[in-house]
């Protein structure tokens, strides 16, 4: 399908434009892992709004960012090989194609800017601040990562759309502030555009067992009324001596 594109603005998500550009984005990603191309789709959809000439802020300047990862500064990505970029958010210019996307999925996927920050982290987010979103970044390292890092490849095989969605966010969007909120709801919505059904709900954590009582004479009754009152007395107290 022909990629879709425009001088300014972004797509609605559930436009035809929008849509069309969402499947051949899944395409182009075949080989990975549909929870990745989601969480990895939310984070686009928040930075250009799955319009591959999309300007930072609708605003031409070589400064800025570009394209559906808005790459900053665009300098870095339209004088690539290849690229085919649009040089104006008035306008087309001359030589400008919509399958500029294609080239700058090539370009993300093998990290030819050198974009990707494998610690998952930005310097300029505060561990004081974003303290919950810090802890979180260490849970998905170790459930994705390779112990401090992650790289693309590992990326490519997260199964769990808000994991990806945060990675994406922290290792290549790097936004002044990471409102993941948005970028997971975004990603939500991908899912169900790819299909048909609202992602899964991530599942509760397990309930830890209670320790293991003293060896003893175990009175039961007692300690389901201690465990009801939820007081504070020695668990000795349940056990008949």
């Amino acid at each position: 399908m022909a990629w879709y594109a425009k001088p300014r603005g972004g797509y609605n998500l559930y436009s035809v434009e929008a849509i069309t550009n969402i499947f051949n984005y899944r395409s182009e990603f075949s080989t990975w892992s549909l929870e990745s191309v989601c969480g990895m789709l939310g984070n686009v959809q928040a930075e250009s709004g799955f319009n591959p000439w999309r300007w930072q802020g609708d605003r031409y300047g070589t400064g800025r960012g570009y394209g559906l990862f808005q790459f900053t500064p665009a300098s870095g990505y339209i004088y690539l090989s290849g690229a085919t970029p649009n040089l104006s958010v008035d306008s087309i210019t001359t030589g400008a194609t919509p399958e500029d996307a294609v080239r700058q999925i090539q370009a993300f996927r093998t990290n030819e800017l050198g974009k990707w920050v494998s610690s998952c982290w930005r310097s300029y987010w505060s561990t004081t601040t974003y303290a919950d979103l810090y802890a979180y970044r260490s849970q998905v390292l170790a459930r994705w990562g390779s112990g401090n890092s992650i790289s693309i490849a590992e990326f490519s095989e997260v199964t769990d759309i808000y994991d990806a969605a945060f990675i994406f966010l922290a290792c290549f969007e790097g936004p002044q502030y990471p409102n993941i909120n948005v970028r997971n709801q975004n990603a939500a919505n991908v899912y169900t555009i790819l299909t048909g059904d609202p992602p899964p709900t991530p599942p509760e954590p397990p309930t830890p067992p209670p320790p293991e009582p003293p060896s003893g004479d175990f009175d039961i009754n007692k300690f389901l009324i201690y465990t009801q009152r939820k007081t504070k007395k020695k668990v000795r107290r349940f056990y008949n001596e």
